[in-house]
């Protein structure tokens, strides 16, 4: 499963069954950019908050367990002893119903099962992570309006319904994989429409990247019949 969006495999697949993003975080994931302790011996905690995402990013992985000095401003070089330790003395002195374990919504599934297994074992069940945030207003708007905090279909509801209604969400950023489906629903004569203040290249139109001749030389697909 991809870590850009979690788009799983459907059940006609495309050659090359991934996206721009998908391709971004492979390419991120096998990385052989290092990032050592000579880089933090460099630049003082103050400074890396100057840069951006991007550019942190690109400093590269990890090679050492480090820790902060607060004394110095700089993360120094510790080892995976000290590093285990420090993390289990902090660990032993909490009460484990006091405490939070907060994940990424990027993380890998191995990562995540990991996580959440060491969390459990610690006697702890509480494991929010960044989607929580994205969904806050689904789950108390939904179960407001219609009973339930979650949606109510599956992907393959797309495939019969008459009319699709985008409110505000960027499929293209988001979740490009899913104009496979908006595609082939235009195609069939479902009928699409957006509100959106942000006109969004991919429910307007969508090229097949699959298609050299679609990409280079027919039209391509129009995904909203209406948008506004």
């Amino acid at each position: 499963m991809c870590t850009s969006c979690a788009w799983t495999k459907p059940a006609h697949p495309h050659s090359f069954e991934f996206c721009e993003n998908g391709a971004k975080a492979t390419i991120w994931d096998l990385t052989r950019d290092r990032c050592g302790p000579d880089f933090f011996a460099e630049h003082s905690v103050t400074e890396l908050r100057e840069l951006s995402d991007h550019d942190l990013e690109k400093t590269g992985r990890l090679t050492y367990p480090m820790r902060y000095d607060a004394a110095t401003d700089h993360y120094v070089e510790t080892t995976w002893d000290e590093a285990f330790e420090g993390i289990g003395a902090r660990l032993r002195a909490l009460d484990p119903k006091s405490t939070v374990f907060y994940t990424s919504g990027r993380a890998s599934l191995e990562a995540s099962y990991l996580y959440a297994l060491f969390a459990r074992l610690y006697g702890h069940n509480n494991l929010p992570d960044s989607s929580n945030m994205c969904h806050e207003t689904t789950s108390v708007g939904l179960k407001k309006f219609i009973g339930v905090s979650v949606g109510t279909y599956v992907l393959d509801d797309f495939d019969h319904c008459d009319l699709i209604i985008f409110m505000g969400q960027n499929t293209g950023s988001n979740s490009p994989r899913f104009l496979h489906t908006l595609r082939s629903a235009r195609e069939r004569g479902c009928r699409i429409v957006t509100f959106n203040p942000i006109r969004e290249r991919g429910l307007v139109e969508f090229a097949r990247p699959q298609k050299p001749a679609q990409m280079t030389v027919t039209p391509s697909t129009t995904i909203s019949d209406l948008y506004l």
